[in-house]
């Protein structure tokens, strides 16, 4: 295999919004060069444009500020950073503990109910007799008497067909979000390993084009050298300045991609407002797969949480519509109360000395066996129990048509992992070979056997090749994590951290 492109050397983010004059004017005017005369007067000659080196001045600026807010992590401290605080796993786990408390208040409907009342109630009330002794005619008698009572009752219903498929589309339901979790958790590995290595990239390019930039800004003071000795024109002067101002665009763009791609990391592995993440390590390959395709396409449709969570939501549905047609039927219950009423009663007459009293006590309790049957509801439940049955059959084509997608995603991500490393190969030969001809044509060049067209076509050639060394790496890199992700495997390393997750969400 040919050389790889050289590692990339140490680069900081930085970031350019400046914009830079394709076209200058054709030269400046400055003093001739001692000897060269045209036409018997002095020639033109052209100084540096210092558009350019102005604005490499200004990435460095802005590269040297921007390394304060920047930090470095590895893979491995980016993976473990997104699973301990990214709140999208919080935001699934909490669906998980509606789902359990859901179970927990189905099953408690087995449960007996009880209800205690008390009351307290006092009455005054006054009668009057005849009677023919003076002193007591017609003079009234007072009552007063205060009531309270006690009562308790207790309910149960022991047969109710409808709650154990309740409870069963409970449990489906909290299986499913279960797996969900999962998924949110291998999406989110993935999007870190893809994020790291785009970040690599433009690590890579950035390194590849700022030599590739040098190597220009070489051949740009040789030129402007050449043409106030008259042995250019002011053509190739303006055509190899124009190939610096490209090679500059390209490097900003790349800054560019850079700083974002850094924010995303910082994004998803939870960072405070601000924080920019780089990667502390050169873009290279890393893993491989040894499984051949039908062993890793079989392992996909046996383990893929999506498929099993469509799976266990139409579980749900069809246990819902189970329930609601079970409540058609008889419930039995067993019923129980009791009471204890307490009355007391003192009796008088105005003015008059002496008064009666009397006390009553009462109990009563029973106990006895209840019926109910909802005869006829006028079909409300028969038709809502059609509906889970329409949605059960709807989530069980979505799990056959995600069958057929997991499918397809493992084996474009298993064509991906085989076609890069035949990518690697060639690219590296590429950025071998242009490398060498930008050497080569520049020497040429330089001894008047080349033109300057062919000095720019390779200079193009060589930011072409670097990009596409770099993009066969990264590559190679995403087809790896997708055929973990796409077959349901975890990375090494990921597990450990994604269970204290979920031991310290749990304890919240």
């Amino acid at each position: 295999m040919p050389a790889p492109l050289p590692s990339p050397k140490p680069l900081a983010l930085l970031l350019c919004a400046a914009s830079v004059t394709f076209w200058t004017d054709a030269a400046v005017l400055a003093q001739p060069s001692p000897g060269y005369r045209l036409n018997g007067q002095k020639a033109p000659q052209v100084q540096p444009n210092p558009a350019a080196s102005q604005l490499q001045a200004q990435l460095r600026s802005l590269k040297a500020d921007l390394e304060v807010r920047s930090r470095t992590a590895n893979l491995q401290q980016a993976i473990e950073a997104a699973l301990l605080n990214n709140p999208d796993l919080a935001t699934a786990y909490a669906s998980i503990q509606g789902s359990q408390w859901n179970l927990i208040a189905v099953r408690r409907q087995w449960y007996p109910s009880l209800n205690a009342s008390s009351s307290t109630l006092p009455s005054q009330s006054y009668t009057t007799e005849n009677n023919s002794g003076p002193a007591t005619a017609n003079t009234p008698i007072f009552t007063n008497t205060t009531s309270a009572s006690v009562a308790v009752t207790m309910g149960w219903t022991f047969f109710d067909p409808s709650r154990g498929p309740a409870i069963n589309a409970a449990g489906e339901s909290l299986r499913q979000q279960q797996l969900l979790f999962d998924v949110t958790a291998r999406n989110l590995v993935l999007s870190v390993q893809q994020t790291y290595f785009q970040l690599q990239e433009q690590r890579q390019l950035i390194s590849a084009y700022s030599e590739i930039l040098l190597n220009t800004d070489r051949q740009v003071t040789l030129a402007e050298a050449q043409f106030n000795s008259g042995l250019v024109s002011i053509a190739e002067v303006e055509q190899i300045r124009a190939q610096q101002y490209s090679t500059l665009s390209i490097l900003i763009t790349a800054y560019r991609n850079l700083l974002d791609t850094a924010a995303l990391l910082a994004q998803t592995m939870a960072l405070p407002p601000g924080a920019l993440v780089l990667p502390a390590d050169q873009l290279r390959r890393v893993g491989s797969w040894s499984e051949p395709l039908p062993a890793t396409i079989a392992q996909a449709l046996r383990l893929r949480e999506e498929i099993q969570a469509s799976l266990a939501a139409a579980a749900s549905a069809s246990w819902s519509a189970s329930s609601l047609f079970n409540s058609y039927w008889p419930q039995f219950s067993l019923g129980a109360s009791g009471s204890v009423a307490n009355a007391n009663a003192t009796s008088g007459r105005p003015g008059i000395s002496g008064t009666t009293s009397n006390t009553t006590f009462n109990w009563n309790g029973g106990i006895g066996l209840g019926f109910r049957w909802q005869l006829f509801d006028g079909g409300i439940n028969a038709a809502s129990a059609q509906a889970r049955i329409s949605q059960a059959v709807q989530l069980r084509n979505t799990a056959a048509s995600q069958r057929l997608n997991v499918t397809r995603e493992v084996e474009q991500a298993y064509s991906a992992y085989l076609t890069s490393q035949l990518g690697l190969q060639s690219t590296s030969a590429q950025a071998t070979a242009a490398r060498q001809a930008v050497i080569a044509v520049q020497e040429r060049f330089n001894v008047g056997v080349d033109t300057m067209t062919s000095v720019v076509q390779t200079l193009s050639q060589a930011i072409t090749a670097a990009n596409a060394y770099a993009t066969a790496v990264r590559t190679y890199n995403d087809a790896v994590a997708q055929l973990y992700r796409y077959s349901a495997r975890w990375p090494e390393g990921t597990q450990a951290p994604l269970q204290q997750r979920s031991t310290s969400l749990r304890q919240q």
